[in-house]
């Protein structure tokens, strides 16, 4: 072999040494934090009073005109499940959904995530409680995928 070769051959096999060294130690998720996507569910009589307390109705007109102006406001928002996803990440079971709001334009869709599992179904109507965030996309269903929607993380879920 010439020497070029050779060269290329080893940083090759340090290339992938390292590699693996790195999936060794951190794992292959490159997802940020839990609290990136989730607040935390919000439990007791007393705490989820307050918490709804706490959140004010969504301005569906503001977030249509800017739907960065709302970033990190508590927001309680009502809608139809249009789907909903059960998953694990971060070691825990967590849900997703895609609510489907009225007045909301020029699409009308909010995704939820929720930290643990809900026993709603799709075309319930629920009133989500939450962080609101922007942007967040989704794969599914088809006629919504590939674009950009407001969010919100949900630390409290009720039905209507």
């Amino acid at each position: 072999m010439n020497k070029k070769i050779k060269i290329s051959v080893v940083l090759l096999i340090i290339a992938a040494v390292s590699f693996i060294g790195y999936i060794q130690i951190f794992g292959l998720s490159f997802e940020g934090k839990e609290s990136d996507y989730y607040a935390p569910a919000v439990t007791g009589e007393d705490n989820i009073s307050a918490y709804k307390n706490s959140c004010t109705k969504l301005n569906l007109s503001q977030v249509s005109k800017d739907p960065f102006s709302l970033i990190d406001k508590n927001v309680k928002v009502t809608g139809e499940i249009l789907e909903k996803k059960e998953y694990v990440q971060f070691d825990k079971t967590r849900t997703s959904i895609v609510l489907k709001v009225p007045g909301l334009s020029p699409d009308p869709y909010i995704l939820v995530s929720y930290s643990g599992t809900l026993t709603f179904t799709q075309g319930d109507m629920i009133t989500v409680y939450g962080k609101y965030y922007y942007p967040g996309g989704t794969d599914a269903p088809p006629e919504i995928a590939n674009k950009f929607f407001p969010c919100i993380k949900a630390g409290y879920i009720e039905k209507k």
